[in-house]
């Protein structure tokens, strides 16, 4: 009975420790349904099948990079006489501490509907606003690149085919470190208030930037420009990209006629979108999440939000502008969403070092 009481007080505990992530997601998963049936668009149980199975791939990967990284942890900050020992258990602690499972039980289940919600509003873009803002995203780039699309700029320096693997490689890792980082996030106890702050960022960079901007400033990318029938203005870039296709092992063309086929098909709810670049917008938020970690966390996210950035003019995904705002938007949510965890009233424990 004793036990029982003590799990019971536990529960309450967690569930008041997350009810501003509770209701945050509530309210996004209501207004993504709402939207659907005033679109009369029914949630996409496929989609978000796809999605479950899509993160549950990455799992065992997810779970080796952990590891590897408390090891790195103990052998490099800890320095424990006896390494094993220690490790085995660091391990044994991790995965029988009830707080932390169900901690990370609760976020796992809340930011999975948060990016199935999410998912189910970017459909709606087309039907809501149909692209155009291409030109004038086209326009302002030659603005504040001094009458020079970015684009060039970009392949003048960073034009080599090996680099432009290396980008297409690191545009490729970018889901596999999101939902790494979201993962680990899920199940991190160190900083409860650290933790809960890019919970809230995350909801609001994907809810204003990926649903609210993209669906106001709904816009396709350079690599569609020619097929909404705006002219040849991005034919160069393209031209670099399917020559690089046809030498090179990996290259976003292929990915990119796939998004479009899906896009031209009859009665298709497409998931284009390019401003802001939300690629850009959640590497810059890891990069900043990740500064609260050390120097080393923050200099390899900070380089691949970098990357990023590069390669979304590179590939031809994004305007520059829409990084840019996609930066801009990151940023903002990490301040606010700091601002709002920083009230006294969400019951959060202070901060806890692992």
């Amino acid at each position: 009975m004793m036990q029982l009481t003590a799990n019971r007080s536990r529960i309450r505990v967690i569930l008041r420790e997350h009810a501003l992530l509770i209701g945050l997601v509530g309210i996004y998963v209501l207004i993504s349904q709402s939207f659907g049936i005033a679109f009369n668009v029914s949630v996409d149980t496929e989609m978000g099948g796809a999605l479950f199975w899509n993160f549950s791939s990455m799992l065992p990967s997810m779970a080796y990079f952990l590891l590897i990284g408390r090891f790195v942890y103990m052998r490099y900050v800890i320095k424990p006489p006896n390494q094993i020992e220690w490790f085995k258990a660091d391990i044994r602690a991790i995965v029988t501490d009830p707080h932390r499972l169900l901690n990370g039980l609760i976020g796992t289940v809340l930011m999975v509907l948060v990016l199935v919600s999410f998912a189910q509003l970017k459909r709606l873009i087309p039907t809501i606003h149909p692209f155009s803002w291409d030109e004038a995203f086209m326009a302002l780039d030659r603005v504040l690149h001094f009458g020079v699309h970015p684009y060039e700029l970009a392949h003048a320096v960073f034009g080599n085919p090996l680099i432009i693997t290396a980008v297409t490689g690191a545009y490729n890792a970018w889901l596999f470190l999101l939902y790494f980082v979201l993962f680990a996030t899920c199940f991190y106890t160190g900083n409860p208030r650290l933790r809960m702050q890019y919970f809230v960022a995350f909801i609001l960079t994907w809810a204003i930037g990926g649903n609210l901007l993209a669906t106001v400033f709904s816009s396709a990318g350079p690599v569609y420009y020619a097929r909404l029938g705006l002219g040849d203005t991005f034919a160069p870039l393209m031209n670099l990209l399917n020559a690089h296709a046809s030498a090179a092992p990996i290259s976003v063309v292929e990915t990119q006629n796939l998004l479009w086929d899906f896009y031209s098909r009859p009665g298709s709810l497409s998931g284009i979108s390019a401003m802001p670049s939300m690629h850009v917008a959640s590497s810059v938020l890891m990069a900043i999440y990740a500064a609260r970690f050390g120097r080393w966390p923050a200099i390899f996210f900070g380089a691949f939000a970098t990357t990023i950035m590069l390669g979304s003019v590179l590939l031809a995904w994004h305007y520059a502008i829409d990084g840019y705002l996609g930066a801009l938007v990151a940023y903002g949510a990490w301040k606010l969403s700091g601002w709002i965890v920083a009230r006294d009233i969400w019951g959060l424990a202070e901060t806890r070092q692992d």
